[in-house]
């Protein structure tokens, strides 16, 4: 088999996948899903992943630039792209290829508005296909990037003015929902969101999406009595999350490419980190840099199995 070929081997298993939407859907009926498959699908293969997961009913997928979105087009998926991360040079391209960017800042904003008055033949034909779908960032505590809520009112009224720009969401990000510590802070920014999500849909008139939860959010936080929208996961999709029922959709198997035998005091790896206490037998696996591998690693805090045995 072509799979022998290789000594180091990334297995997914689609089944897991499945499992793990199912599971996540369930747990918020209410919302509907918006899959991160940004950074290559966190490694496991974003045209692919991308492509399961439509199958499994999954509609909404957010990527980090405007390189990740296009692949995604030029390889046949139809459904909405969010670009969590454009730059001020990306956002002609990215209404061409019918992709939709989070407006942050007002630079981003001013360039969107530009592209809109002046646009180039390609982006032409897409503002004559459709309007152009945006999402706003809002900083409601994590302090990356996005609106303060004190600038939204001025935000809101240029939106109103600007027919050609729909809101397909707004959204925020938790910084700490995974810490029991932080929960009235994380409760706070949930509900800064909500009470942004009403102001935005009574002033323009229209029903606002929004969303806040990421995979450790969801899984802590939510509740039916929410507003939200959607629930914004990537890491709970592939079974990242240590949780019942939540299965890793990833393994990676190595064949040992070689066995050797140290005596005690001698030395292992780079900077001579791990020295032997006594007569070891060690093998070598065709495993690094280029599959993930950081040298913090060593020293035993990564860990395989062999034989079914850690």
């Amino acid at each position: 088999m072509k799979e022998e070929l290789y000594g180091t081997r990334l297995y997914i298993n689609y089944s897991h996948l499945e499992n793990n939407i199912n599971y996540l859907k369930n747990s918020a009926k209410h919302m509907q899903i918006i899959a991160m498959v940004k950074a290559n699908a966190y490694g496991l293969g974003e045209i692919n992943i991308t492509k399961k997961l439509e199958e499994l009913g999954v509609n909404y997928f957010g990527v980090a630039d405007f390189e990740e979105g296009i692949r995604l087009r030029d390889n046949g998926v139809l459904s909405n792209i969010i670009v969590m991360n454009p730059g001020i040079n990306s956002i002609k391209t990215i209404i061409e290829h019918d992709l939709e960017p989070v407006i942050y800042n007002n630079f981003i904003f001013f360039e969107l508005i530009k592209s809109i008055k002046s646009p180039s033949k390609k982006t032409k034909n897409s503002l004559l296909k459709n309007k152009i779908c945006v999402h706003i960032k809002i900083n409601t505590g994590m302090n990356r990037w996005g609106f303060l809520p004190s600038d939204l009112p001025k935000l809101i009224l240029k939106l109103k003015n600007i027919k050609r720009i729909t809101i397909g969401s707004i959204y925020s990000h938790l910084a700490s929902a995974e810490n029991e510590v932080d929960d009235t802070f994380t409760k706070n920014q949930i509900s800064t969101l909500e009470k942004v999500k009403t102001m935005f849909s009574e002033e323009l008139n229209y029903p606002v999406n929004a969303h806040i939860f990421n995979s450790a959010g969801l899984l802590r936080f939510d509740d039916t009595n929410n507003k939200f929208d959607y629930m914004r996961l990537g890491i709970s999709l592939y079974g990242g999350i240590p949780h019942v029922n939540l299965k890793p959709v990833a393994e990676l198997k190595c064949h040992i490419a070689q066995i050797i035998i140290i005596n005690p005091k001698e030395t292992i790896g780079y900077n001579r980190k791990y020295m032997a206490k006594k007569r070891m037998k060690i093998g070598i696996i065709p495993f690094g840099y280029a599959d993930g591998l950081q040298r913090s690693w060593g020293n035993g805090l990564l860990k395989f199995y062999h034989n079914k045995k850690l």
